[in-house]
């Protein structure tokens, strides 16, 4: 289970998922909402910078990491929560991109389910090896349910805030490179302390 934890924090915090997790919290908690963001129309991905983006990098790109086999012990007993995290990007040759977001957590008889998209643009420095991702625009649809018990705002779409998008944040990649594993391309990020965070290139999913 630590282990675990320890990786999901790490992919968290490279990915900037803790404020998903955040919107999370405020639609399990009922907290107060911040103030929305200036809507853009769906499709456009802002005016934000962006580059060219090389070739090998041009596709779709999954990450993810899983604690289901701590969920029960092999003694029968319950261990805690069963957790999963996954976060793809789109990356277009134009600069376009986008993000999709995955996350579950299951603890006895009760799940919760969060399933994020947003729509940016990307600015690629080769030479450096870093990549900036400008979130413009995204919904998010959150489940949360014990039992047959829903709460209000289940499953119902919800654009990102401000506090969520470009300027106030951003996604960054430092000192990727590509490789080759099992006749799969995959994309390496360093995360320190000598882990490395692999993306495996895929197939971009339907929303």
């Amino acid at each position: 289970m630590k282990t675990f934890v320890k990786n999901s924090k790490r992919l968290g915090g490279l990915l900037s998922l803790g404020l998903v997790l955040t919107g999370l919290c405020c639609t399990v908690q009922s907290c107060k909402e911040a103030d929305a963001a200036t809507e853009v129309p769906e499709g456009e991905f802002g005016n934000h910078p962006r580059s060219t983006v090389p070739d090998e990098l041009v596709g779709y790109w999954i990450a993810g990491v899983s604690s289901i086999s701590n969920f029960w012990g092999y003694d029968g007993v319950y261990k805690g929560p069963a957790n999963e995290i996954a976060v793809g990007y789109m990356f277009y040759k134009d600069g376009r991109a986008k993000e999709y977001f995955y996350y579950t957590s299951t603890s006895t008889y009760c799940r919760t389910q969060v399933l994020g998209y947003k729509e940016g643009t990307v600015k690629v420095d080769p030479a450096n090896k870093k990549l900036e991702m400008f979130y413009a625009s995204g919904n998010y649809r959150s489940f949360n349910s014990c039992g047959s018990s829903n709460p209000p705002g289940f499953g119902e779409t919800k654009k990102y805030t401000a506090a969520e998008l470009y300027p106030n944040k951003k996604m960054t990649l430092k000192n990727w490179t590509i490789k080759e594993s099992n006749g799969k391309k995959v994309l390496e990020v360093p995360l320190g302390e000598g882990e490395v965070q692999r993306y495996v290139k895929s197939t971009e999913p339907q929303q």
